[in-house]
C-alpha cells in the first residue's frame, strides 16, 4: 500500500488540517466543540473529536478510491496490450503470407499499440501530487514482477544487435524482479537498489537510444529519418538529465520518461512508413508492401491519440471523468457520509426539547393537561451547553421542555417540563413518565419520547438510501399539489429504476409563492422536453418522502441529493432563511470545489433579493420549522464549522449572482434549453413576474 496507508495518523491530520473542501475539517473547529457532548451511539463513548477523526480518515480512503480504480484500469490495459503484443508475434512467425492475414496481424499490432499507450495515458492523468509511483507499484509485488519481465521480453530479439545490443534492458529487467521479490516482505528495503520509476526511465532511454543508433548504422537511403530520430532522442536524453539535475519528483519523471518514449515510437513508425514507400527499406520477401506501409502509420497515428487526447481535455478533467466512469457510485456515497454524520447527532440529558402540540394532543392522557403548558416558562434548570441551543427557542406550536433521561437502549428519552404558571404544588393532573417520579419533588413532570437513536454506519446509510430513493414524474404533479406542503403526495411518486438517475432534486422552500415555483418548473419540464425528447424525472420531499415516516426520510436526504444529476433550485425569497435549504447545498458543496458544484446547480431567481441574501448568508437568522431538527442541524453545522460553512454558501451565492449580471441570461438557459438561446428581458405577466423569452417561445422566470 502507500506512503499514505502505511502512516494512518499522519493521513487523519492532514484530512483535517487541509481545507480543500467544506468537510476538510481543522482543529479550530473541533476545540470548540464541547468535548463532553457525544456524536456517536451511547455505547460507543466516541468524542466528538474521535468520531470526526475517523470520519475525515473515512473520507480520506473513500477520495483515493478512484484514483487508485483508475490504476487498476491502467494496469490492465497494459495487461492487454502485452498480451496482444505477444500474440502479434506469434501469429506473424506462423500465419503463413497472405493479405487477409497480414491484415489481421496488423490490426492486431496496432491495438497493441494503442492499448500500451493508453496506459501511460491513464496512469499520467492521476494527480502527480497524490501518486508516489515507487510506493504504488511496491506494494503490489505481482505488478513489479509483472512490469519486470516487459524491458527482457522486448528485448530477447535484440540481444545481439550491434552497435548496442540490448543487454542494458536486460539489466533493468533482472533488478525489477527483484523489486518484487523484495516486497513480498513488507518490512524489506535495500538501499542501494534503484527506485522502480529510476528503473523504468533507464529502460525508456536504453530503448530510444539503443534503437536510434542501431536504425542509424543501417546506413538505408533515406537520411532525413536518421536525422529526426537522432533528433528525438537527444531532446529525450537531454530532458531526463534536465528532470535529474533538478531533482524533480520520481512521479513527474516518470510521466514524462513515458511520454518521450511513446512520442519517439509514434516517430520510428512514421519514418519507417515512409521509407517504405518510397523504397528506401527493404521489406520481407512474399510479404505485402502497401499493407506494411498502413500499418506504419496506423501505429504512428494511434500510439499518438491518447497522450493527445490527455493534451487537448486536460489531465485533471480526464482523471475525473475517468474516476466518474469507474465509480458510479461516489456522490452516493459522499451523500452517505454526510448522512452519517447527521446521523451521528443523538439527544442528551440537559439539552432542550420540544413537542408540536398536535404530539402531544395525540395522547389522551396529555391533552387534560394540554391548556395548563400554555404559560409554562421556557427556561430549564438542568445546564445546558451552548451547542445545544438556538437563537430564538420560542416557537409557535411547539411546548419547549428539557431531556431529563435517555433510555440505556438509545430508543427512547423523557421530557420533563416546568410546572405552567399558576398549578399548585403536588397538583397530579400533569402526568409523570415511569421511572421519574422522583422529580416529583422538584416540580418537573414529562413524558417518554420514543426515538431511535442508534447510529447507522455510512455504508448502511446508503443501502437505506438506496431502497428508498423514489421519483415523481412530471405527469403525475399539479399546480394544486404545489399549493401546500401537506395532502397526498407520497402515492404519486415510484421506486427508481435500475440503472435509472433522476434527473432533478427540487430544493426550495414551501413558504415561497406556489404559483411562481409551479411556473418555474413547469418551465424547466418544457425546456428539458426540448432539449432531451422526454420529460425530466424529479426528487421532491413532499412527493419522494413518506410523511408518516418523515425523520426516516430526513436521515438519508443527503444520499438523495447526490443521487440526482442535478440541484434544481427555486430560489425565492425566503428560501435563504431556510436552513434545511442551506444544508442541502452543504451536501453538494461539501466534496467539491464550489465551481465544480455550479457546473450541477440549475437556480431559478425568484427574487433577486434573494439572491443577494445568498451572497451575504448569516446561519444565525436561518430556522427550521421544527426546532428540534434545527437543534441537530446547527450541531453538525457547528461541528464542521459555522464560518466555513457560510463562506461556501455566500461564495456560491456570489458566482450565482455573477453568472445572472454577466450572462443577462439566468444559469437556467444554457444547461436546461441549450446553448445559443437568447432572451428578451422585460416582459412582464399578470402577477408581476419577469419573463424572458426564447427564440423557441419558452419563458424563463427572472423576477
Amino acid at each position: 500500500m502507500s506512503n499514505d496507508f502505511q502512516q494512518p495518523d499522519r493521513v487523519a491530520v492532514a484530512a483535517i488540517e487541509d481545507s480543500v473542501d467544506l468537510f476538510q475539517l481543522d482543529p479550530a473547529n473541533l476545540e470548540a466543540v464541547n468535548p463532553e457532548l457525544s456524536i456517536s451511539t451511547p455505547k460507543s463513548g466516541d468524542s466528538s473529536r474521535s468520531k470526526l477523526e475517523e470520519f475525515a480518515l473515512q473520507r480520506k480512503i473513500e477520495r483515493l478510491r478512484s484514483f487508485y480504480y483508475v490504476l487498476q484500469t491502467a494496469m490492465g490495459t497494459l495487461i492487454a496490450g502485452i498480451s496482444i503484443a505477444i500474440l502479434t508475434e506469434v501469429l506473424w512467425r506462423i500465419i503463413p503470407a497472405g493479405r487477409a492475414a497480414e491484415h489481421v496481424v496488423s490490426g492486431f499490432s496496432a491495438l497493441g499499440w494503442f492499448l500500451t499507450s493508453a496506459t501511460v495515458a491513464i496512469t499520467s492523468t492521476c494527480p502527480v501530487n497524490e501518486l508516489n509511483f515507487n510506493s504504488f507499484v511496491h506494494a503490489r509485488p505481482v505488478l513489479c514482477i509483472f512490469v519486470g519481465l516487459l524491458p527482457v521480453t522486448t528485448a530477447a530479439t535484440r540481444l545481439w544487435e550491434l552497435p548496442i545490443p540490448r543487454w542494458l534492458s536486460c539489466v533493468v529487467s533482472i533488478l525489477m524482479l527483484v523489486h518484487g521479490c523484495i516486497y513480498c516482505s513488507p518490512c524489506t528495503s535495500y538501499r542501494w537498489l534503484p527506485s522502480f520509476a529510476v528503473l523504468m526511465e533507464v529502460w525508456y532511454l536504453d530503448v530510444i537510444f539503443a534503437s536510434t543508433v542501431n536504425e542509424i548504422s543501417l546506413q538505408e537511403e533515406g537520411l532525413g529519418t536518421d536525422v529526426w530520430l537522432a533528433v528525438h532522442a537527444t531532446m529525450a536524453f537531454a530532458l531526463q538529465i534536465w528532470l535529474w539535475w533538478r531533482r524533480f519528483p520520481s512521479t513527474s519523471r516518470f510521466y514524462a520518461g513515458s511520454y518521450m518514449a511513446i512520442t519517439w515510437n509514434s516517430s520510428y513508425y512514421a519514418c519507417r512508413g515512409v521509407d517504405l514507400a518510397l523504397h528506401h527499406k527493404k521489406w520481407e520477401a512474399g510479404r505485402q508492401l502497401d499493407i506494411a506501409v498502413l500499418t506504419s502509420f496506423s501505429i504512428a497515428v494511434v500510439v499518438l491519440l491518447p497522450l493527445l487526447l490527455v493534451l487537448c481535455v486536460g489531465r485533471k478533467r480526464l482523471f475525473d471523468g475517468l474516476a466518474q466512469w469507474l465509480d458510479q457510485s461516489r456522490r452516493l456515497q459522499d451523500g452517505a457520509f454526510m448522512a452519517m454524520l447527521l446521523d451521528s447527532y443523538v439527544v442528551e440529558v440537559g439539552q432542550p426539547w420540544w413537542l408540536s402540540e398536535a404530539e402531544v394532543a395525540s395522547s389522551k392522557d396529555v391533552a387534560s393537561w394540554l391548556p395548563k403548558m400554555k404559560g409554562m416558562a421556557v427556561g430549564c434548570t438542568l445546564s445546558v451547553s451552548k451547542t445545544n441551543s438556538l437563537p430564538n427557542d420560542r416557537r409557535p406550536g411547539f411546548l419547549k421542555g428539557t431531556i431529563a433521561k435517555v433510555a440505556d437502549d438509545g430508543k427512547s428519552f423523557w421530557v420533563h417540563f416546568e410546572k405552567a404558571q399558576g398549578t399548585r404544588e403536588g397538583d397530579e393532573s400533569l402526568p409523570q413518565a415511569e421511572g421519574l417520579r422522583g422529580f416529583q419533588g422538584e416540580g418537573l413532570r414529562g413524558f417518554q419520547v420514543h426515538r431511535n437513536q442508534q447510529v447507522m454506519p455510512w455504508r448502511e446509510l446508503l443501502d437505506l438510501g438506496r431502497r428508498r430513493l423514489r421519483c415523481v414524474d412530471w405527469a403525475s404533479q399539479s399546480q394544486e399539489l404545489w399549493m401546500q406542503s401537506s395532502g397526498p403526495g407520497f402515492e404519486l411518486s415510484r421506486p427508481v429504476g435500475k440503472g435509472e438517475v433522476i434527473d432533478f432534486f427540487v430544493s426550495h422552500s414551501w413558504s415561497d409563492s406556489p404559483e411562481e415555483k409551479w411556473r418555474a418548473l413547469r418551465l424547466v419540464a418544457d425546456s428539458f422536453r426540448e432539449h432531451h425528447g422526454r420529460y425530466p424525472t424529479f426528487w421532491i420531499d413532499k412527493f419522494c418522502i413518506d410523511q408518516r415516516q418523515i425523520a426516516d426520510g430526513l436521515r438519508v436526504l443527503p444520499v438523495n441529493v447526490m443521487a440526482c444529476r442535478q440541484v434544481l433550485v427555486l430560489c425565492g425569497p425566503t428560501y435563504p432563511t431556510r436552513l434545511w435549504c442551506a444544508w442541502e447545498l452543504c451536501v453538494l458543496l461539501s466534496f467539491m470545489p464550489v465551481q465544480v458544484a455550479l457546473n450541477l446547480l440549475l437556480v431559478i431567481p425568484l427574487s433577486e433579493e434573494a439572491l443577494l441574501q445568498l451572497t451575504a448568508f448569516d446561519c444565525s437568522v436561518s430556522s427550521c420549522y421544527d426546532p428540534n431538527e434545527e437543534l441537530r442541524l446547527r450541531h453538525v453545522i457547528g461541528t464542521i464549522g459555522t464560518q466555513r460553512f457560510e463562506r461556501k454558501i455566500r461564495a456560491l451565492g456570489q458566482l450565482i449572482w455573477d453568472r445572472e449580471l454577466t450572462r443577462s441570461k439566468g444559469l437556467l438557459v444554457d444547461a436546461v434549453i441549450g446553448p445559443g438561446s437568447h432572451w428578451k428581458p422585460g416582459e412582464v405577466d399578470s402577477s408581476g413576474a419577469m419573463f424572458c423569452r426564447t427564440p423557441s417561445g419558452v419563458s424563463i422566470i427572472a423576477m
